[in-house]
This record gives C-alpha cells, sequence and structure tokens, in this order.
C-alpha cells in the first residue's frame, strides 16, 4: 500500500508532466502507467510554443533538448501535395513559415518544434523521474488500474502490476486520471463525451525507409498528402534524419475493417503512393507497426468525478490531428492543474481553487476541438477539388453496405474498392496530362496553397499563446487575444529583460527558483513598495520583481532593456503592478497595491477570506 498526495492515473504525456510539475512545486504524488514500457508508435508530432514555454519549466531545460533533438526547420516547414513521394507531379506546398529564417517570433522566448511524441515521452519520463523524491519509483509501468473510488477524504486506486507485481493499492488525496483517448478509468467513473464520435476511420503504418528519406532530401516536409489511382495517403515525416515516417490510410467500415490492412496490403499501398518505379525494386522500406484508430472530436461532459478526482489529456478531450492540439492541450491541463492541486495540498489555498480547473480548461477544449474540425474540414478542401469529394466516397460506403444480406462480405469490399478506383482513377492522367480538366484542378490546388486560408495550417497564435482564462464566451468557448496582450485571464507578455543572472523572459521570472506555487507581482514605479506591503502573513507566497528602466545590480530587479514592458504598461501611468499567477496567467493589473492585496487573498486560504 502505497500513500501519497496524488495519483496520476496514465504515464503519457499529460500525466508524466503532471508528475514533473507536482515534484517542482513539492507535492508528493504516484504515476500508474499501463504500458511496461513507453510506446515507440509515433503519434503528435507538433510541440506548440505555450508547451514549450512549460517545458521550459519543468526543469532540466527540457524545451532545450526537444529543441536540440528535433529536426532543424528546413526539414519540416512545408506541407506537400503530390501525386507520389517521388518521381510524381507536385500539386502544390505550404510553407507554414511564409519564408522565416526560424520558428521563433517576438511574442515568446521559446517556439515550437517538430518532436515526435515516443521520443518526447521518453523525455518526459527521464524528467519526472529526475524530478521526484523516489525517483524511478515514482513512475511505476505495467500497472493497470482496476479501480479508482474517492470518499470524504481522499481516494482509493487499486491496481495490478503485471511480471509478478501482484496488486497495488494507492492512497491519496487527490486523483487525475489522464490514461488516453479510451480511458477505461473515465467509462468506469461514469462520464460520458460529448461530440463527434466517428469521423474518420485511419490505419496508421509506422514505417521507417533510409532510402525514402534519401529521396526526399530536396523536396521535405512535415506532411505529405498523396493522390493518385492506387493510393489516397498522408504521410507524416517523423524524422527524415532517421527516415521514420507514419503512412495515415483511411478506411470505411462496415465494409472495410482494419484487418484488411495486412502488413502485405498496406507496403502495396506506401510503395505507390512513395512512387518508387518498377525498376526501384532495390530500394526498401520497413514497416515497424500497423494501427487502427478512430477520429473523433469530443469533450467529456465534466472534468471532474466529484471533488477529488480530475480529467486531463486525452481521456477529457480527443480532437482530430489536424492542428496538432491534443497533445499540447493535455499538457498545459497539466500546468493549470498542477498548482493548484499544490496549493490546495499545502494549506495554501480552499479547495474551492480547484472547481476553476474545469471553467478554465474545458472552454480551452472546446475551443480547440472546433478549431480541429475546421482544420480536418480544411484538409479535405484539395481532394473534393481533385474530383475526390469524401462525401462520394461515404455514400459509395452506404450504397455497398445496405446490399442485400445475401452477398457475402468479401463480395461487397470488391465493389466497394471498384467503385473507390474510379475515383481515384481522376489523379491520374486526367489531372496530370494537358487537358482542360486537368489544369483546372491543378490551378484550384495551386490557389489554395497559395491562400493562407485556404488549407491545411500549422500555426494558430491566438490559440496557441492567446487563449484566455477569464469567463467563456457565450458558446462556452475560450476567449481569444492577440499574442503578446496584457489583460487578466492572459499568458502574461513575453518580455526580455536583463538581470543579475542574465537575460531573462519575463516567463522566466515567473518560474525562477519555484519551489512551490507562487505568484509573481511585477512592479514598474513604486519605488519604495516592499513584498510584505502586497502581502499578508499566511498567505499565498509572493515574488516582487521591479521593473526598471536602467542596468541595475539588484536581483530582485530587472532592466526593461529593450522597452517591451513600458510598452504593455505606459497605458496605467509610471506606476503599475501586475500579478501574475504560478500558471504565468495573469490574475490582476492595476496601480492600486490594495488590489493586489485583494487578489492574493481571493487566491489564499487566509481568515480574512473565509470571513
Amino acid at each position: 500500500r502505497v500513500v501519497t498526495t496524488v495519483c496520476v492515473v496514465g504515464g503519457g504525456p499529460t500525466g508524466l508532466a503532471l508528475s514533473a510539475l507536482l515534484s517542482r512545486h513539492g507535492v508528493a504524488s504516484a504515476t500508474l502507467e499501463r504500458r511496461s514500457a513507453p510506446s515507440t508508435h509515433p503519434r503528435a508530432h507538433f510541440v506548440n510554443t505555450r508547451t514549450m514555454e512549460v517545458f521550459r519549466g519543468v526543469g532540466g531545460n527540457l524545451a532545450r533538448a526537444c529543441v536540440d533533438d528535433a529536426p532543424a526547420l528546413a526539414q519540416w516547414r512545408w506541407f506537400r501535395y503530390a501525386t507520389s513521394l517521388t518521381n510524381g507531379a507536385a500539386l502544390g506546398a505550404v510553407d507554414q513559415f511564409d519564408g522565416a529564417t526560424t520558428a521563433r517570433t517576438n511574442a515568446s522566448p521559446t517556439h515550437s518544434t517538430h518532436f515526435s511524441q515516443h521520443k518526447l515521452t521518453r523525455a518526459l519520463m527521464r524528467r519526472a523521474r529526475e524530478a521526484h523524491a523516489e525517483g524511478a519509483l515514482g513512475v511505476i509501468e505495467g500497472a493497470r488500474v482496476e479501480e479508482v473510488r474517492a470518499d470524504a477524504e481522499g481516494v482509493t486506486v487499486r491496481a495490478d502490476v503485471g511480471a509478478g507485481g501482484g496488486a497495488l493499492e494507492i492512497r491519496a488525496e487527490y486523483c487525475v486520471v489522464a490514461d488516453g483517448a479510451n480511458s477505461e478509468t473515465r467509462t468506469r467513473l461514469g462520464i460520458a463525451m460529448r461530440g463527434k464520435r466517428d469521423l474518420q476511420r485511419l490505419v496508421n503504418v509506422h514505417f521507417k525507409s533510409r532510402d525514402l528519406a534519401n529521396d526526399l532530401v530536396d523536396d521535405p516536409a512535415m506532411l505529405y498528402f498523396v493522390f493518385n489511382p492506387d493510393a489516397v495517403v498522408v504521410v507524416v515525416a517523423h524524422d527524415l534524419r532517421e527516415g521514420e515516417f507514419v503512412a495515415q490510410i483511411p478506411y470505411l467500415p462496415p465494409v472495410q475493417d482494419a484487418s484488411d490492412f495486412t502488413r502485405a496490403v498496406c507496403e502495396r499501398i506506401l510503395r505507390s503512393a512513395i512512387g518508387w518505379r518498377d525498376g526501384e525494386t532495390s530500394k526498401k522500406l520497413e514497416i515497424l507497426d500497423v494501427r487502427a484508430w478512430t477520429m473523433s472530436a469530443e469533450v467529456s461532459e465534466t472534468f471532474r468525478a466529484g471533488e477529488r478526482v480530475f480529467l486531463a489529456g486525452d481521456a477529457a478531450h480527443r480532437f482530430p490531428p489536424s492542428g496538432g492540439f491534443g497533445m499540447n492541450t493535455g499538457i498545459q491541463d497539466a500546468h493549470n492543474l498542477a498548482w493548484k492541486l499544490a496549493a490546495v495540498t499545502r494549506g495554501l489555498s480552499s479547495p474551492k481553487l480547484l472547481q476553476t480547473y474545469e471553467s478554465e480548461r474545458r472552454p480551452v477544449a472546446l475551443r480547440n476541438t472546433a478549431l480541429s474540425v475546421e482544420n480536418f474540414e480544411a484538409v479535405l478542401k484539395i481532394p473534393t477539388a481533385l474530383g475526390l469529394p469524401p462525401i462520394a466516397a461515404n455514400a459509395l460506403r452506404d450504397v455497398v453496405s445496405g446490399l442485400p444480406s445475401v452477398i457475402p462480405s468479401s463480395m461487397r469490399k470488391t465493389i466497394l474498392e471498384a467503385g473507390l478506383a474510379v475515383g481515384r482513377a481522376q489523379c491520374g492522367s486526367l489531372l496530370t496530362a494537358d487537358n482542360p480538366i486537368g489544369a483546372a484542378r491543378r490551378a484550384a490546388v495551386k490557389r489554395m496553397c497559395d491562400d493562407p486560408q485556404g488549407t491545411l495550417r500549422l500555426q494558430f497564435p491566438k490559440e496557441d499563446v492567446g487563449f484566455s482564462y477569464e469567463p467563456a464566451d457565450a458558446d462556452g468557448l475560450a476567449r481569444l487575444h492577440e499574442p503578446g496582450t496584457l489583460r487578466v485571464g492572459v499568458r502574461v507578455p513575453h518580455a526580455w529583460m536583463q538581470t543579475t543572472r542574465g537575460e531573462l523572459s519575463t516567463l522566466d521570472l515567473v518560474d525562477e527558483d519555484v519551489t512551490g506555487p507562487r505568484f509573481t507581482v511585477f512592479a514598474r514605479g513604486f519605488d519604495d513598495i516592499q513584498e510584505d506591503t502586497l502581502s499578508e502573513p499566511g498567505g499565498f507566497p509572493m515574488r516582487l520583481v521591479r521593473i526598471v528602466d536602467s542596468p541595475t545590480d539588484s536581483p530582485m530587479a530587472a532592466f526593461d532593456a529593450y522597452g517591451a514592458w513600458f510598452k504593455k504598461t505606459n497605458h496605467l501611468g509610471t506606476n503599475s503592478l501586475v500579478l501574475v499567477r504560478p500558471d504565468a496567467h495573469v490574475a490582476c493589473i492595476t496601480s492600486d497595491p490594495s488590489e493586489v492585496v485583494d487578489a492574493l487573498r481571493e487566491a489564499s486560504s487566509s481568515p480574512a477570506k473565509n470571513h
């Protein structure tokens, strides 16, 4: 029997990030992961800017490690549309960074990157165990959770640990369920998902090919969308340096089944999508794994079960991968929840603080769900322009599945495949040859690729770093603002500051030397103000950072050398106070010190608040 403060169910990116963040805040935890070893199957691969900012504060400079291990921007900045990856006709390409030489912008001290989930999970596992007081024992692998039961005093979690580990019981104050999109624990808790459950069925084929990577050296991309008479496939280049790819192949149940896609069938489709000619038989690819999955757009009806169990990550929301929000939203769930759990379990705040987790994060999940669906629909614009409208394939499937039951399933599959082949034939010589229809379709694809809103995009700055925790809009969605907006509820603007420790971002100053949940006050003017002026004995810990207009040798001060903070706060006059939460979201903007005191009192469990 293990007694701890927080039990985390699920050791994927969300659960491991939560474990590391809890350790940083001085909170004991135990994380249970069903797998006996991290998955090697690539899934998500885009780490957005806000997640990279979170990683700067995880410890061990995880953000720097991700950047150092990830492919260079030149290898993943493009989305390409073609009749095959090699030896085919190029239909269009989109530079997702519009010619910029770096992924970095002025809105953040870091930037997004292309780093596959299976590699990130290993890096997070190392960080979580390094940060944990019990090292490797903080994350227990091979533990299948059988029961999560809450009572007035805490939560009991029972798990079966494989390889002879036997039964395990964990007693914790709180439990966070982060065991993935098909969460068994969420189902046992009786929490339903709301939204679109079955947008598309796909088979993921994880493969490696040095030969393909060499062939693509002059046409690198993150995504390749392939349309030809033998294959309609999206190929994700997870790492061109290693020749690691995942192909996404759509299929149409109930006529087709995932079991139809044997390794031999998948290799035939891959070779058609790649476009290797008959004489190129020496070129090799190795299929490592084939997995079926369902694309959904759903958010759980609630992010909590009672007062002590919370959902996070894919257990709480599952999106289409278009836009790359799934894993990022989960890690940011963990960032929001970690400091609140720390504040409550360390006696700094009332348990009512935990109610804000759902009110803040569920609108973000709903917003990202809606955007991911829009992006998925944007993906469908190009096949529609090529004469391959998905609605036609679905209609054909419905007709075939409705045939009399005396027709065997094998014949149904043959009829469906014949009909699909007729559709794919639109992408043969009719598309590539010099004829009016092909020319018109190629021109339509080019126009879409040239239009910033014409097809799938990768960057969404407002949704990335401009989402707000202020009350949701009329549709229940998180409100969005331009990156760098100084506003209550939004992530504090990034501004470089010169300090006695070197040049640091305002975001770094929020995270610097954290050993527990702590608010930060950025004070401009107010030369005589002290920390004890703004805080109360026994109240929420806070740190005062003086923003000054000239170089300083004070460790409590930061020189606004580039004037960025001055521009953000000048409308407040010569004196301004910006109170920032432990997760870097702004809690108060004022020129009145008493308003900061009130905001800190509101966050704390001090008698002044409770009475």
